[in-house]
């Protein structure tokens, strides 16, 4: 069982988190841990840590979850329903057309991290940089795959029908790159300062660029082809 089925289960089976403040504090959990993931690193940050900023009880995390690492996949588990429907969509359209052109298909990769990093409401922009922390950390980076292969997998046969000269472990190669570039690009970070500073201060313009860099990525000749 993966451990973000175990993360649900917990708190599937356990009936005090049927009332409103057990999901109130769980869910407060969730997007604290989040929050301080994406600040500090996996390491950086401890179960004591997660209760203390959340003004819960030091066993909450266990209670609720059952551990560190499966708060780690709940907090995936948890932004993937709206997100992976967000990316259904866009999908959706592209598999529809027989051929959609490079640009549309960069465009649907990217315009969904782009609305996290807008989303300060509900701390999208915090989830970027919990998905930089998490794809950096040893014991924790396979859960991305587990949550995102499936759409990894269409994202990729679309480009296929885009890009049929481009060897298809030359593309799995340059989706993987252009995902974790556009998180770190877009996440509110050192790297995304720089670009303000240096590239442009309008957040537009630099969407735009990024589009740009991506399409050339995916579109560059492949040596020895």
């Amino acid at each position: 069982m993966s451990s973000s089925a175990r993360a649900g289960g917990t708190a599937a089976a356990n009936p005090r988190n049927g009332n409103s403040s057990g999901n109130a504090t769980r869910a407060k959990l969730l997007r604290t841990a989040e929050r301080l993931f994406a600040k500090n690193g996996i390491d950086g940050v401890s179960v004591r840590d997660i209760t203390g900023a959340a003004d819960a009880n030091s066993a909450a995390v266990h209670y609720h979850f059952g551990s560190k690492q499966d708060l780690i996949a709940a907090i995936l588990h948890s932004r993937m329903a709206d997100l992976g429907a967000r990316r259904e969509r866009l999908l959706a359209d592209l598999e529809a057309d027989d051929r959609p052109a490079l640009r549309d298909v960069v465009e649907a990769l990217l315009l969904p991290t782009v609305e996290l990093s807008r989303d300060r409401r509900g701390g999208g922009h915090h989830y970027l940089g919990f998905l930089v922390a998490v794809g950096e950390h040893p014991r924790s980076m396979h859960l991305i795959t587990d949550e995102l292969d499936p759409l990894t997998a269409r994202y990729v046969a679309v480009l296929a029908r885009t890009l049929p000269e481009v060897p298809h472990e030359v593309l799995m190669f340059r989706f993987g790159v252009a995902k974790d570039l556009m998180n770190r690009v877009l996440r509110q970070g050192a790297v995304r300062e720089w670009l303000r500073r240096h590239a442009s201060e309008d957040d537009a313009v630099l969407v735009d660029r990024l589009a740009d860099f991506l399409v050339g990525a995916f579109a560059a000749p492949v040596h020895g082809a």
